[in-house]
């Protein structure tokens, strides 16, 4: 499976930047958990479970965080 969160669009479904869309990226500053949203030139930090991704299978989407230790 090629499937990755990264790069991926998605929106912040908590707190000031709630339903901004950006695209994933991995946050090499913190721990494993955690990802950020580039929107524009502002990277903001957020933790998987506060991403919402935009038009992804939900099945890849599963498989991905049971590969990765998140389930």
């Amino acid at each position: 499976m090629n499937f990755d969160i990264v790069g991926q669009k998605a929106y912040i479904k908590n707190g000031p930047h709630r339903n901004r869309i950006g695209t994933v990226k991995k946050n090499e500053k913190q721990l494993e958990s955690h990802f950020a949203i580039v929107i524009g030139e502002q990277s903001i930090d957020v933790e998987l479970k506060d991403i919402v991704l935009v038009g992804v299978d939900v099945g890849q989407f599963h498989t991905w965080c049971e590969q990765n230790g998140y389930l």
